[in-house]
């Protein structure tokens, strides 16, 4: 069904399921108006979120209908070495910001240009909490009043699409991208697909990705082996869903049976993508009766 159609059929607040997609939106028109957009991508010195620091960030204001209001960018010189492993994403060394502010230098006209608006990025999970984590170390506190994520949109959108990087959904939406893994670029390239869920008539604070869903919905007919996660998961659950021994380990006569009665195989870790997903949907029913079960047995 076009993406248009099935947003025709959103009715206000609370959100719908959207058809044959992974999770939930409502229409802009059902919700209201926020104050604007920022639209915001960092580079820094690595991964964790609690520890890494920013070295490089950009920040595109945009009003409600996702015209660009203002902008802001800087390099930004970290109290820690940046690997060399960082500096290889974003080319992004040491003499490149020796000269440059500290974030608790530039925090506070950050925050002025950040106001009330929505948080937007490519993916809010890591750019929210090292942005949050950074303002923390500078002694101010910043919780926007939401968030969008052009990642979990486009993942909703598109679930079947190979992959959901910022370049891939470029390339499919004719949107240029120059200079990937720099900062204001990826800001530019985000705000653009931010401006695409907004022309389809989406609130984009109000989309919800259903990831259990989006990973069945990508399995189905994935003859792929399951990847070790994957089987790391199922017994996880299985522990979970009351597939116990005496001693609490996993029972893996029992998961083998389970598995047997699900898909047909007794291989555990033969299964392929789409059976393990199978798999997981009856598990997350024993777990929902064994909560079911806890409940009634303390009432």
């Amino acid at each position: 069904m076009p993406v248009q159609l099935v947003f025709d059929l959103f009715a206000p607040a609370p959100a719908e399921p959207l058809a044959d997609r992974p999770g939930t939106a409502v229409a802009r028109t059902a919700v209201p108006i926020p104050s604007g957009y920022a639209v915001f991508d960092c580079e820094t010195t690595g991964t964790d979120t609690a520890r890494d620091e920013i070295v490089s960030l950009a920040l595109i204001q945009l009003d409600a209908d996702g015209a660009e209001t203002g902008r802001y960018s800087r390099l930004v010189r970290p109290t820690r070495e940046i690997p060399a492993e960082a500096t290889a994403v974003h080319g992004i060394s040491a003499m490149d910001v020796a000269d440059a502010p500290s974030f608790s230098d530039i925090a506070s006209d950050l925050r002025e240009h950040l106001g009330d608006s929505v948080f937007v990025a490519h993916n809010v999970g890591f750019d929210l909490p090292m942005l949050q984590h950074a303002f923390e170390r500078a002694g101010i506190d910043y919780g926007p009043p939401a968030t969008a994520c052009t990642l979990e949109a486009f993942r909703l959108l598109e679930p079947l699409a190979d992959n959901h990087r910022l370049q891939s959904i470029c390339e499919r939406r004719d949107i240029a991208l120059e200079g990937a893994h720099e900062a204001l670029s990826d800001v530019l390239a985000t705000v653009e697909l931010l401006r695409v869920v907004l022309a389809e008539g989406v609130a984009p604070e109000t989309i919800e990705l259903d990831t259990s869903e989006y990973m069945r919905l990508r399995s189905r007919g994935d003859t792929r082996p399951a990847s070790e996660p994957q089987i790391r998961r199922l017994f996880g659950m299985a522990r979970s869903a009351g597939l116990r021994l005496p001693d609490g380990g996993v029972d893996r006569g029992e998961v083998v049976a389970l598995v047997e009665r699900v898909v047909g195989v007794t291989d555990v870790d033969a299964l392929t993508r789409a059976q393990v997903q199978d798999v997981f949907d009856a598990l997350e029913e024993l777990i929902a009766q064994q909560a079911a079960l806890g409940l009634a047995a303390s009432g």
